[in-house]
């Protein structure tokens, strides 16, 4: 299969080993993650990003041939969107080829309160992606920058029935991005009581094209890093979490910090105005090198507020991942010269923590 799933999740990959002290050396002009600093040298990167729109494609296909001829234009997308996204319409594997488009042109494109209405509503909102595409670009500029080994995948928009589980596809050299969850916080399918589990309230309010870059971005960077460890302590993930947001940050910093966080600005004040109240209070609680997972789950999922003991209604969410970023920020201007690939590779929280000397 050349397309893996992602939402806020990540695959496992291989620890990218240290650099040898020569190449620091060779590459400390690009260690440093300051936007004014290197701004000449990540505009001078010759990129030229195009996303190409499957779904316009898709809606002005007529017949079953033209939506088959998709393929062609889409080999590596097409089958995973007509077999995997869509199988509840199209069909599975078992389906034939023609009977799979057959079935998107008749349940699907042609529906006048189905597909069409969604379509309907992804143009009023998203008439062109011309903003997007130029944010886009420089992200896509700056992790050349960052990651010059890095290759630029192809973006290829598309729409599904709400389909919560893709919102990105992520392939060998493509990324799908799913616009049917990002058409804003007051579209009514998102408060039907039927889809009441998949769209909680405080995921609705992240539902809009503005957060379409951040989470982009952030499923990126999540690929780059190592988010899976059997048996992790709070700690640990809370340093992940803070890689993460610090690389989202490096690479799209003029997206303000609270749409980075998934916080409203109330959330974001409430952080900043006790972060040393939060770290005082993880840290007498002894909870930092829990490995208990209700308990890091606590602290690190998205919610409405945190769920940890002690906190609760008011609370910004994910204060873990907020405390862990701000960890990183300490270690980062303690050690301005290392690399966002070697901030990748640190591997051992407690010596991050140490050296970061965070003390709020």
């Amino acid at each position: 299969m050349l397309f893996t799933f992602v939402l806020y999740t990540t695959k496992m990959i291989k620890k990218i080993v240290f650099v040898l002290f020569i190449s620091i050396f060779i590459n400390s002009c690009k260690n440093d993650v300051n936007e004014e600093k290197n701004k000449e040298e990540i505009d001078n990167i010759n990129l030229t990003l195009e996303i190409k729109r499957f779904e316009i494609d898709l809606f002005n296909a007529k017949s079953t041939e033209e939506v088959l001829n998709l393929k062609n234009k889409y080999p590596e997308f097409y089958p995973v969107y007509v077999y995997q996204i869509m199988q509840g319409i199209s069909g599975d594997y078992r389906t034939s080829e023609t009977e799979s488009a057959r079935n998107l042109l008749n349940n699907f494109i042609t529906v006048a309160d189905f597909g069409l209405w969604l379509k309907h509503r992804t143009d009023s909102v998203f008439p062109n992606l011309k903003d997007f595409e130029k944010e886009l670009t420089q992200a896509m500029k700056r992790l050349k920058f960052y990651f010059a080994k890095d290759t630029i995948p192809q973006f290829i928009t598309f729409l599904s029935p709400l389909v919560v589980n893709f919102p990105f596809v992520e392939g060998t050299h493509q990324i799908g991005i799913g616009l049917d969850m990002y058409l804003g916080s007051d579209f009514k399918p998102y408060h039907s009581y039927n889809l009441a589990d998949q769209f909680p309230n405080y995921r609705i309010r992240k539902m809009r094209k503005d957060y379409l870059l951040r989470d982009l971005i952030t499923a990126i960077v999540v690929n780059k890093t190592d988010k899976e460890k059997p048996g992790s302590r709070l700690i640990d993930d809370m340093i992940t979490e803070g890689k993460i947001l610090y690389i989202t940050n490096a690479l799209i910093p003029n997206t303000p910090d609270s749409i980075k966080l998934g916080y409203t600005p109330e959330q974001t004040k409430w952080a900043e105005k006790y972060e040393s109240d939060i770290w005082a209070k993880m840290v007498d609680s002894k909870c930092l090198y829990s490995t208990k997972q209700e308990e890091i789950r606590n602290y690190i999922n998205d919610g409405p507020f945190t769920t940890a003991d002690g906190f609760g209604n008011g609370t910004a969410p994910r204060i873990g991942a907020y405390i862990g970023w701000r960890i990183i920020n300490n270690y980062m201007k303690k050690y301005p010269k290392t690399s966002l690939e070697q901030l990748i590779s640190l591997d051992d929280a407690d010596e991050i923590l140490i050296k970061s000397k965070y003390k709020p």
